[in-house]
């Protein structure tokens, strides 16, 4: 390989994973405005509620979108796609502060930033299943999930320090995607679409494609997620009722924890080396349960800190891990409607997080229900274990029995 193209390809792959950080952006960048935002809008009725809908309404709307953006996406240029996406999501995102003194008017271009993200990470995530294989393809997902965690660090510190001088100030960050469209549209290239053996091939494939896996992988993606925003949403609120710091102090706490996250990716494709999907994966969501029990118990800034580190620790071993998963047993001309919707799942999780965790906040408090997470968290892990054990133990009772 000549220096030269060794240089493209680097930039090509530097500039798929910055487009892949605008995903973070879109919800978690907004996390430290929460208090100031509410403050603003605190004669509309129920105005804690929508303000909190204004981070999670994203998730629907891309729970909505990934599935058809994923059909579009197998037949369609990827790379016009994202390089519309990238462009779109400047403007939704950026019209939260040219008409912040209308709740409803943020709310519909939070809508708006949905579709874009949607876009966005389905698009990315394809372009990356076709850049690369075998062992690259899982330290590229390492590095993505760890430019994601970096990328939040970088966000959410700087919406931290924005949002204290002003809420409005954090819509600002959202134009960054305009920053990094003139690399995509310079550097990325959109692979050969499949032949028609191709398609005859996906025919054939589909006839063997585990959807129990498939299943499974969608059903710990909804999970993750809603683990990630409950901290993300409810955090900065749990903060503030304990007197425990400001919106930049908020920022600093919840990009320590995306650091975390980045730092553990980052080493995925090393860690990968020597233990199984499956390992990792238990030995994440245990790393998170702990965590989140252990905030659950906290008061003082060093804990929580701490209870952040180890949950932090366990959400950066098991994204990069599902998706090395998903892949693996994904044939590559349905890559696209798979995307489609783990992406969906992913923000399910996003959006139902505030639906599903408010009421118990309203009713126990935010330390029961980063414990009732924590326990549940841990019971999953139970689950996956019994049923690796039972599995296990049927094919060997099968294959004893053939056993002449």
């Amino acid at each position: 390989m000549t220096a030269e193209k060794l240089k493209y390809q680097r930039l090509c792959t530097l500039f798929l994973l910055l487009a892949s950080t605008m995903t973070v952006m879109a919800g978690a960048t907004l996390a430290p405005a929460l208090p100031g935002m509410e403050a603003a809008f605190a004669q509309t009725a129920q105005a804690e509620f929508w303000v909190k809908m204004s981070l999670t309404i994203p998730g629907l709307v891309i729970a909505i979108c990934a599935p058809f953006m994923g059909v579009l996406l197998d037949k369609i240029n990827n790379k016009s796609v994202l390089v519309g996406a990238l462009i779109f999501y400047a403007l939704t995102g950026f019209s939260g502060y040219l008409f912040q003194d209308s709740l409803v008017v943020i709310l519909m271009s939070r809508i708006g930033l949905g579709v874009a993200v949607a876009g966005i990470m389905v698009s990315c995530t394809i372009l990356a299943g076709e850049y690369f294989k075998g062992p690259k393809l899982g330290q590229y997902m390492g590095l993505q999930a760890a430019f994601g965690g970096f990328g939040g660090v970088a966000f959410l510190s700087m919406s931290g320090m924005l949002a204290q001088q002003n809420w409005t100030y954090v819509f600002f960050i959202y134009l960054f995607s305009l920053v990094i469209l003139p690399g995509v549209m310079a550097f990325l290239y959109d692979p050969k679409k499949q032949s028609q053996a191709g398609k005859t091939q996906k025919n054939e494939q589909a006839l063997i494609f585990d959807k129990n896996k498939l299943f499974s992988c969608y059903g710990l993606a909804v999970l993750e997620i809603l683990v990630l925003y409950s901290i993300v949403l409810h955090l900065p609120f749990m903060l503030t009722s304990l007197n425990l710091g400001n919106s930049m102090e908020t920022g600093f706490a919840l990009a320590f924890l995306m650091l975390t996250m980045s730092l553990v990716s980052l080493g995925y494709g090393v860690i990968s080396r020597y233990f199984s999907i499956f390992t990792l994966h238990a030995f994440g969501w245990l790393l998170i349960s702990f965590g989140l029990l252990g905030l659950s118990q906290s008061n003082v800034m060093e804990t929580i800190l701490s209870a952040l580190l180890v949950t932090g620790i366990g959400l950066g071993l098991i994204r990069p891990n599902l998706f090395i998963w998903l892949f693996s047993f994904t044939p590559l001309p349905m890559r696209g409607k798979v995307i489609g919707g783990i992406t969906t799942c992913f923000f399910i999780g996003q959006f139902i997080s505030s639906i599903v965790t408010e009421p118990v906040v309203q009713a126990y408090g935010y330390e029961v229900l980063f414990l009732l997470i924590g326990m549940l968290a841990f019971i999953l892990i139970l689950i996956i274990c019994i049923t690796l054990f039972v599995k296990k133990a049927i094919n060997k009772s099968n294959n004893i029995a053939l056993e002449p």
